[in-house]
This record gives structure tokens, C-alpha cells and sequence, in this order.
């Protein structure tokens, strides 16, 4: 274990991050976009879509300082991007490179895990075409309907990635969200609906696999009553 952020962090936390990375490099590949490496970060120096950062730091052992400084580097080199940073341990100083915090979270674990038997009133099924991805990023979206899409058909062909939606009798769309299977790990993310219910599918579908996630502030109590422990602190940086 070691001590980042004021806080302990192990190796799930690791596995977090680096799965939170291998996501949004899903999502960058997704529309067309590079995906980097340096100093134990993942970082793309193009603008990208909505929510997603351009740099993610995965390695708790990496020099906090030589990532700041390639952040900083980063900002010269593309003074019009409009950078922001996953800070997956919570451990760099980016004020000198005109970044300020966001917000801060905490990384999130659930234990492997089965569906309970029966209850389920609603049918979970992947999402497989484009017309059901532009189907469900509207019901995610809900009444902050941007025009500008995050998730693309490209996507659909990254097969660690499934898209669950949660249907009524009716065929209605109720609820949803993604599971992305990386680091050993399955992240999910974009949840609506209820959690309880989306977590129940996924245990049904990939038991066996443990689940991480982030949140923060009051999301952290409804996670911990979904079964996940909290793990160490990330924060979210943007241009100041």
C-alpha cells in the first residue's frame, strides 16, 4: 500500500484506474481519436467528448512530479485545447500548468457477485445496432439532450464493452448502463435507472467478476448500500 492524496491506496485501486483508462481510450478510439502513453498516464492531445478527459494517470508507482511537468509541457504545446486531467490517485500539483480541481471522488469496489433469484421485472438486454445506441444515450441523457453524441456505433465493435438496457413489458426503456471489462475488472458507468437493478443484471450476466466505479459526494452512501467498498481519492482537473 502506499500513502497519495492523503489517503491509502492498494492494488485495487490500480486496477480501477487502469480500467477507467482502458474506457475512455474506448471512447476516444470511438470517434477517431489517438490514444498515448507517458510517465504512467494515458492522454490523448485532442479535444474529446463531452465528460471524458484527455489525460487519465494509471500507475500508483509513477513520478507524480515528471507527470505534472508532462501535463504542463502538454498545455504549452496545445494552448487551445481545453485540457482536463483524471488525477486517478489524487497526488498531482497542476495549479502551474493553469489547471484547477474539479472535484474530488473516491474509487469504489464490489466484490464478485450473483443476481438474486427472481424479481427482476424488467428484461436486460445488450445494446447491438445504432439505432438502439442513439435510443439509449437518449434515455441516459434524459432532459440534457446535447446534440453532440458520446457513444458511437464504432463502439458496439469493442466487444469488452456492453451496453445494457433494461426493458419493461412494453418494450419501454427503463433503465440502463456499461459495463466495460478490463484490468480483470468489469467498470461501469452511465447507470440510469435503478443501480440495484443494473447491478443485479450484470451479476446475472458476468458473475464471478468483481465491479469498480467512482463517485462522489452523497452518490457514496448509495453506493456503499449497493454493496461497494470505498477505496482511495482521485480528483478531476480542468483549465482554470
Amino acid at each position: 500500500m502506499r500513502a497519495q492524496g492523503d489517503r491509502m491506496h492498494d492494488a485495487r485501486d490500480e486496477i480501477a484506474a487502469l480500467n477507467n483508462a482502458e474506457w475512455c481510450a474506448a471512447i476516444w478510439r470511438s470517434h477517431g481519436l489517438p490514444v498515448e502513453t507517458a510517465h504512467g498516464l494515458w492522454f490523448c492531445p485532442r479535444p474529446t467528448p463531452q465528460y471524458y478527459p484527455n489525460v487519465v494517470t494509471v500507475e500508483l508507482g509513477a513520478d507524480p512530479m515528471a507527470q505534472a511537468r508532462f501535463v504542463s509541457d502538454l498545455r504549452r504545446a496545445v494552448p487551445d485545447l481545453d485540457l482536463s486531467v483524471k488525477d486517478s490517485f489524487a497526488c498531482l500539483e497542476l495549479e502551474a500548468a493553469g489547471l484547477k480541481p474539479l472535484f474530488d471522488a473516491r474509487w469504489l469496489w464490489r466484490a464478485a457477485q450473483s443476481a438474486p433469484a427472481g424479481g427482476e421485472a424488467l428484461e436486460w438486454r445488450r445494446i447491438e445496432n445504432e439505432p438502439d445506441l442513439a435510443a439509449w444515450e437518449r434515455a441516459w441523457r434524459g432532459e440534457d439532450q446535447n446534440p453532440e453524441r458520446i457513444f458511437h456505433r464504432e463502439l458496439l465493435a469493442d466487444r469488452r464493452a456492453s451496453v445494457l438496457g433494461g426493458f419493461d413489458p412494453a418494450g419501454i426503456l427503463g433503465a440502463g448502463g456499461v459495463a466495460y471489462d478490463a484490468a480483470g475488472a468489469l467498470g461501469v458507468t452511465n447507470i440510469f435507472g435503478s443501480r440495484r437493478r443494473f447491478l443485479d443484471a450484470l451479476g446475472a450476466s458476468a458473475p464471478g467478476r468483481p465491479v469498480v466505479t467512482y463517485e462522489a459526494g452523497g452518490d457514496l452512501a448509495s453506493a456503499e448500500r449497493n454493496g461497494f467498498t470505498m477505496l482511495g481519492a482521485l480528483r478531476v482537473w480542468v483549465r482554470a
